[in-house]
């Protein structure tokens, strides 16, 4: 089966997170074929915008656990450690740099929960719609990390910093109606209706020439770009400091252990 799904065969292409026994949550691997994807259909000519989305109910939960695991238990803490830092985060932050910068209109069609870099893939998005059932949380204060995609600067820049901060600092959901009232989404839709709306929207921004949306997203970037780059440095400096800590250490350790034993008991 194909993790992810690709489609440029018309005017607005799509790419599909497809691993809904996962939470559509992502690999390295995946997460770096999710990018590559992306960076074909705006390099494809006729396809002039792309819905990203997921399969079943979830939209990213982020960072596949039980691949997080399968490392702890093969090379201990250390080994995760070193794998976070030198494998997994720069594999995220390459995918979030494609999004946030691709020519094309890229619009999210969030179709259930999207937490921690599944957010943050959302939020590099030009557009964002939601299913009335979908759910938002940064959550990587529960691991004492902060966020690795570039969300502890995108989601001040769509909902504000008092908002953002409380998020942040909580790792708190919120619903698709309060997310509306936040400027985090766009529109809101009934579940059936997502991905008629997200063509609706791709569509729109797809009107005029595919150049021309180019130079006006460029411009439209060019003041956030460089803070935004700035952002992804330190975040990712930040979390390589963090999970030297012991707290921290522990926190990310107690996360795995707990997969391991809701594994055990469903096994």
């Amino acid at each position: 089966m194909d993790e992810i799904v690709v489609d440029g065969t018309g005017v607005i292409g799509s790419v599909r997170i497809n691993r809904p026994e996962r939470g559509n949550s992502v690999t390295p691997v995946v997460v770096t074929e999710l990018g590559d994807a992306v960076q074909r259909l705006c390099d494809t000519d006729g396809v002039k915008a792309v819905v990203l989305t997921g399969t079943g109910s979830v939209f990213c939960a982020g960072a596949d656990v039980r691949e997080m695991f399968d490392v702890y238990h093969a090379d201990g803490a250390d080994g995760l450690m070193d794998y976070l830092a030198d494998v997994w985060m720069p594999a995220v932050q390459r995918t979030v740099r494609l999004i946030w910068g691709a020519p094309k209109p890229i619009i999210a069609a969030i179709n259930g929960a999207a937490t921690a870099g599944g957010l943050d893939f959302g939020l590099a998005c030009d557009v964002r719609v939601a299913a009335s059932t979908a759910r938002f949380a940064e959550s990587y204060v529960n691991l004492g990390m902060v966020p690795v995609a570039g969300g502890a600067y995108l989601l001040p820049l769509v909902a504000g910093l008092p908002a953002a901060s409380a998020l942040l600092a909580s790792g708190a959901f919120v619903d698709a109606g309060r997310a509306l009232d936040l400027g985090i989404v766009n529109e809101v839709c009934e579940p059936d209706q997502l991905d008629a709306c997200a063509l609706r929207w791709a569509s729109d921004m797809a009107h005029g020439p595919v150049e021309t949306f180019a130079r006006v997203k460029g411009i439209a970037r060019a003041a956030s770009t460089p803070a935004f780059e700035t952002a992804l440095r330190d975040s990712l400096a930040a979390n390589i400091e963090l999970i030297a800590r012991p707290e921290v250490r522990e926190r990310i350790v107690a996360v795995m252990e707990r997969f391991s034993l809701s594994n055990a008991r469903r096994g």
